[in-house]
């Protein structure tokens, strides 16, 4: 059985984060930390609401922006 989830995605768009809602675009931010706020935000809130999963992902850019993140620190 296909399960349905909520999905806030971050993704790459122009010179910013886009952070989108099951494919709706909700935000745009500059800075990639303040997306990764944003939608982290507005997924803990809808846990509470929501009667199916809900997850936050990362295009492949910002995955690689964690991943020297976690180098530097």
């Amino acid at each position: 059985m296909n399960e349905h989830h909520v999905d806030y995605h971050i993704a790459t768009v122009d010179s910013g984060w886009g952070i989108f809602r099951d494919g709706t675009q909700i935000g745009m931010r500059e800075d990639a930390a303040d997306a990764i706020a944003f939608a982290n935000f507005f997924a803990d809130r809808e846990t509470l609401i929501a009667p199916v999963p809900v997850r936050v992902t990362a295009d492949i850019a910002l995955q690689r922006a964690m991943a020297e993140w976690r180098l530097a620190a």
